[in-house]
């Protein structure tokens, strides 16, 4: 009989454990920010969207994520826009929006390091796929699992020109940082 209840006890803490660990989806909750930031030889700029569908496979151990198991993102890429018409024009032409609607990204690999995550995966732009990398931190609060994330390359690694204005006078710099930040509710 003894034995009987150490077993029982042992299968209960071994349910019990997993129920904490356990793997759980999540979706995009409220309007994210995706910006990206460059430069130009005239300023520096900012093109900001918050339309983006998304969701990820997390394991979440009380008030902290323990893996990141799948994820991926997609945004309209019209919807990124600077504030100025000209601006937008030529950005979606250099996405060649008109062939390729959404900037997508698909988890690859994350890694815990320290307080941070290394979040990495395929960004398609302009239905080119490179491998990137984010920085990003990662915090949870309840149900709820907020992100901010961000990574910079080259426009050029996609076969994007850098867009130009005014006959070619003003320039867009080819280095360009794409920050998230987001909020994922768990899908009960």
């Amino acid at each position: 009989m003894k034995s009987r209840s150490i077993t029982f006890l042992l299968l209960l803490l071994v349910v019990l454990s997993l129920q904490g660990h356990a793997q759980a989806e999540y979706r995009i909750d409220g309007k994210p920010t995706l910006k990206v930031s460059g430069t130009s030889t005239l300023h520096d700029w900012d093109m900001v969207s918050d339309q983006a569908t998304g969701s990820a496979r997390l394991t979440v151990s009380g008030s902290a994520v323990q893996a990141i198991n799948s994820a991926s993102l997609s945004m309209p890429a019209e919807s990124i826009k600077s504030g100025k018409r000209q601006m937008d024009g030529n950005a979606y032409k250099a996405l060649s929006t008109d062939r390729h609607k959404d900037v997508k990204f698909q988890l690859t690999e994350a890694k815990k390091q320290g307080n941070k995550w290394l979040i990495s995966g395929t960004l398609e732009l302009a239905g080119v796929k490179k491998p990137v990398t984010f920085d990003s931190n990662v915090n949870v609060a309840g149900s709820k699992v907020t992100i901010q994330s961000s990574t910079s390359f080259k426009l050029t690694a996609f076969g994007i020109d850098p867009p130009t204005a005014m006959l070619g006078t003003i320039k867009t710099g080819d280095d360009v940082t794409l920050s998230i930040e987001m909020t994922l509710s768990a899908i009960n």
